[in-house]
């Protein structure tokens, strides 16, 4: 077993792929970034149209500060940003889940004149070459 950074990431990436625990959890981040989506949006924007729309006659306290500050733009933009983030994230963790396994290096087995066993990796390379020259020699 390969104990290799690059091995590691390879394995858990294979074993989140076979029990679609990684398509799970971006499933829930995503819907918990929709949800805080939705939430600013009813606080920031929808709230804030009716308090106007009411002129600041109602007994609610949800509108009071509606008529105040009419719109808080500067939060509507940090959600949606931070939406914006969370969804790229998601897209690019998701396609490297959904990537592949690399195909491991060829080994063949080969066997000398003398029934010596003789493993070339790269037999088209020349240090193939050269190394099945030597054991055959």
């Amino acid at each position: 077993m390969d104990e290799t950074p690059k091995a590691f990431l390879e394995e858990f990436r294979s074993s989140i792929l076979k029990k679609r625990v990684g398509q799970i959890a971006l499933a829930v981040v995503l819907a918990e970034a929709v949800w805080r989506l939705v939430n600013s949006l009813t606080w920031y924007l929808i709230i804030p149209i009716i308090g106007k729309s009411f002129q600041g006659h109602t007994e609610s306290v949800l509108f009071e500060s509606a008529t105040t500050h009419p719109i808080p733009w500067e939060n509507l933009f940090g959600s949606l940003m931070e939406f914006v983030l969370t969804l790229i994230v998601v897209f690019y963790l998701n396609r490297w889940v959904q990537r592949k396994p690399a195909p491991a290096a060829e080994v063949r087995t080969e066997f000398n004149c003398v029934g010596d066993v003789v493993t070339v990796e790269n037999a088209g390379t020349a240090a193939g070459r050269e190394a099945k020259q030597v054991h055959s020699d």
